[in-house]
């Protein structure tokens, strides 16, 4: 179970089913109102349309369930401005590579703007299949993993060419991939990691002939063979607010 801080409730859904009712987060999307029993999930749905009506920002228990996340608790509701957000940039440098990191982020949430250029062999089907499978491999891999004092540190890709922190190409087929040019057989885990670079992070892998003397290498982490993310990665968005970086 995570904490997730700053949220809006926009949305709300539901029907006339047993216990199925949906909020729509701000910067999130559509999350289920916990499910358990009738009695939790009806007083999760007046608190959402409390938070709803009082343009409240909250603070949410969230319970991944399978491939599902569920909204468990809502409290903290404040008619209170959320934190400022910035726009970060900083440059980043290798060996022989450079690149910019970039992304928004606003409290514990951050959010990528990226912008797909598509080749003209990319149909509008395969391109909205990966999009999906890159976006969910990224966010699941790098959201509420850590937490920064309090609240999950959380990840958003937006999918947009409107001031993107990113652009990058999109081929049809398998390759090797790098920030700028992905492949249409990528999975999710090779997306995670080419969101990384965009986070500033370089690579930690050691098969780099450009690069033999990097360290650290042979990491283990999503910056070496795409796996985990961990602590030291999530630690410089703590870092921007003054606050200890721990497990989520």
């Amino acid at each position: 179970m995570s904490v997730s801080c700053d949220r809006r409730i926009v949305g709300l859904w539901a029907n006339e089913e047993r216990s199925n009712a949906w909020a729509y987060v701000q910067g999130v999307g559509w999350r289920k109102l916990d499910d358990a029993n009738d009695d939790a999930c009806t007083n999760l749905l007046a608190l959402a349309a409390q938070a709803k009506a009082q343009n409240a920002t909250v603070k949410l228990h969230e319970d991944l369930r399978g491939d599902r996340w569920y909204i468990t608790e809502i409290y903290d509701l404040s008619p209170s401005t959320p934190p400022a957000a910035q726009e970060v940039s900083f440059s980043v440098a290798e060996c022989t590579f450079g690149w910019t990191a970039a992304f928004r982020q606003q409290g514990a949430n951050i959010v990528a703007r990226i912008q797909l250029n598509p080749d003209d062999d990319v149909s509008a089907d395969l391109l909205a299949e990966v999009k999906d499978r890159w976006k969910r491999g990224i966010e699941d891999k790098w959201s509420y993993r850590f937490r920064c004092s309090s609240c999950a540190l959380t990840f958003q890709v937006v999918w947009t060419s409107s001031s993107p922190h990113l652009v990058v190409r999109v081929k049809k087929g398998d390759g090797r991939s790098n920030l700028r040019l992905w492949h249409t057989t990528d999975s999710g885990d090779v997306a995670s990691h080419e969101f990384g670079h965009l986070m500033g992070h370089p690579d930690e892998y050691a098969e780099d002939d450009v690069c033999p003397d990097r360290s650290p290498k042979n990491t283990g982490t999503v910056m070496d063979d795409n796996t985990e993310v961990v602590l030291r990665l999530c630690r410089p968005f703590c870092d921007r607010l003054g606050q200890t970086t721990s497990p989520a």
